[in-house]
């Protein structure tokens, strides 16, 4: 809950409504598509609409949130141009990253990344979504260039929602081949070995953007 009784600051006020209403959008439990009322989030949050309605702003601003005349604001529906071309740089910055991290991560750090070679559900507060972005983040952040990482991890927070809709169109929604995936690319990181982790990095990626792209939703996918 956040009541403005015990947060007086309106700036901080605004940032934690935006960062909430900005992760339940991302990790779609606000769906696309979903109708948002001012009134029934400020009683959700227990303030008044000036906050939600600076937070709706901003994540319009975003391209997360659309404004429907006389209607109202809805989530943005995922729209599958604007995902694969985000899919393909991020491929294309994944290559770049992934040779810096064999180049310059250190043994201690390549062999931190067993933890991600197995996936426990129990073991992540948002599943297998959770699990994937602090993989990738990791990757991003091993790579050591800061300019990357940043850019990096914008992505990985913007494709959450593809993540979500990648992963509901494998085998039942279970991501293990997804896991084996990610081992593979771990192991031939471990083995510094550039032009294999490069081409297993970006098929990664690009496989999941085709997932994506193949993906028919009610309203949750536009051209």
């Amino acid at each position: 809950m956040i009541t403005e009784s015990v947060e007086t600051d309106g700036r901080l006020l605004r940032e934690r409504v935006y960062e909430q209403l900005r992760h339940d959008i991302l990790s779609c439990h606000l769906m696309p598509g979903a109708e948002i009322r001012e009134a029934e989030l400020a009683a959700r949050f227990e303030v008044s609409k000036s906050p939600v309605r600076d937070a709706l702003i901003s994540l319009e601003r975003e391209g997360l949130i659309i404004t429907i005349p006389r209607q109202g604001y809805r989530v943005a529906p995922v729209s599958i141009s604007d995902m694969l071309d985000m899919f393909h740089l991020r491929a294309a910055l994944e290559r770049a990253n992934i040779e810096r991290v064999i180049r310059h991560a250190t043994d201690e750090q390549l062999q931190a990344l067993d933890q991600y070679k197995r996936f426990d559900e129990s073991q992540w507060e948002d599943g297998f979504v959770g699990y994937n972005k602090s993989f990738h983040r990791k990757m991003a952040e091993l790579g050591g260039n800061p300019r990357m990482r940043d850019q990096l991890i914008d992505l990985i927070d913007l494709m959450e929602r593809a993540v979500q809709i990648s992963v509901s169109n494998m085998n039942h929604g279970k991501p293990e081949a997804l896991v084996e995936e990610h081992r593979e690319i771990i192991d031939i990181v471990q083995a510094r070995a550039v032009k294999a982790a490069q081409r297993l990095a970006e098929q990664h990626v690009l496989a999941a953007g085709k997932r994506v792209s193949n993906a028919v939703s009610r309203g949750m996918i536009v051209n």
